[in-house]
Order: structure tokens, then sequence, then C-alpha cells
């Protein structure tokens, strides 16, 4: 483990990255790593040794029931930071998170951590921002589930997050992987997308969902 010295950087807005990069000097390259599609970076129950900080790519972000059900909590993007929280408790991870496509991470311990927060004001700040960024995209995601009582709606809700300013949606996702973030079936995500295919609501194709009719589809979310 390369010995810590003390940051001067003490900007408020100064990114958990940068202060990383500080923190490690030359030897961050020894923590950068790519993984593959379908990689666990880390699972639901694993010790919580150190945090991730995902550079690029995607990955999902899932818990489980001991029955084995899963529900898919969000899909982290590029800048988001993994295992944060647990890492600060010391104890097991609460969320399993895969990669949805090639990636590479940062990571840096959880000791590596504790320290960083001790030497710098800054990462400290930043760490905070960050577990609040949580909280409220956790806060939003419970409203997206709770909130629409049908199936349906919840999907509809779904694309709509989803969807980029041409109003498509990449089809990342199979079909169960969607039923996991709609807490629904595969079989009920599979019938509703025909059924607003048919509608001419959307139009699904080999690599994205396009959304013709928005307002039928947000009359939809708000059922």
């Amino acid at each position: 483990m390369p010995s810590a010295r003390h940051i001067e950087v003490e900007e408020p807005k100064a990114d958990l990255h940068s202060l990383i990069r500080e923190f490690h000097g030359s030897n961050i390259h020894n923590l950068n790593s790519l993984h593959g599609r379908g990689t666990v970076l880390f699972a639901e129950g694993e010790p919580a040794r150190c945090v991730y900080l995902l550079r690029t790519g995607r990955a999902t972000v899932s818990i489980s029931s001991s029955e084995g059900r899963i529900v898919m909590l969000r899909i982290a993007q590029a800048g988001a930071v993994l295992g944060l929280n647990s890492a600060l408790q010391n104890g097991a991870y609460d969320t399993t998170v895969k990669t949805l496509e090639p990636c590479r991470t940062d990571s840096i311990s959880r000791v590596e951590l504790i320290e960083l927060m001790q030497q710098s004001q800054a990462g400290a700040q930043a760490i905070l921002k960050i577990l609040s960024r949580e909280l409220t995209e956790l806060t939003d995601r419970a409203k997206l589930l709770l909130l629409p009582q049908t199936a349906s709606g919840r999907l509809a809700k779904l694309l709509l997050d989803w969807s980029n300013g041409n109003g498509s949606v990449d089809r990342v996702l199979t079909h169960e992987e969607i039923a996991q973030m709609n807490c629904s079936s595969r079989e009920t995500v599979t019938r509703l997308l025909a059924i607003l295919n048919r509608q001419q609501v959307i139009r699904v194709t080999s690599d994205s969902i396009l959304i013709h009719d928005r307002l039928a589809l947000e009359k939809i979310a708000r059922g």
C-alpha cells in the first residue's frame, strides 16, 4: 500500500477522483482496472474493503431477497462512486454492482478512504456531497417504484427517464433486467412493450426503443 502524505488541496468543490489521484500520486495506475461486460465488482454481503470509482461505462446496482428475488435500484453512470456508504460503515456491501458494458474503474481501500477524509477537508466535503446525492437518487427511485400503481405506469416512467434528447432508449438491458427495475416479471415487461409498440406509443428495434407518442407515455406514467 502506498504511503500517505498530507494533501494541501482544500477547494470545497474538488472532484473526488482528483483528490484520490493526488493522494496516490504516481501509483494511481496500480488501482485502475478494466472490466468486461457482466463483471461483478462486488456482491451484496461481501466485506466492504474498498470503494470503486466508475471512470467509463455503466453498471447495475441491485439488491436481493432471501428468496432470490432481485430488484435493480439504478444504473450507475460514468463518474459514480460505488460502495461508499458500506465502506464508511466498515460493514458488508449492501448492494451488488455488475457491469453492463466494458468499464474502467479506480479503487481506493477503506483504510485509505478514511485517511483521505482525515487529511483533506475537500475530500471529506466531496464524500458528503456524494452521500447526499446517493440519498436523493434512492428517494427518487423509491418514488418511481411506489407512486405509479401499475406495472405499465412504472414501465412508462422508466422509459421516459431513460430517454435521451432524441426520444430513444438504448437497449442495454434485457427484459429480465427491466423487470428487476420495474418490480414485475419478464413476461409482464415483454407483454407491455408489445402493447405499447402495437399502439404506436413506442417502436421497438433491435438496438433501441423509440418513443413516438411522448404525451401518451406520460399519461400512462401518471396512471
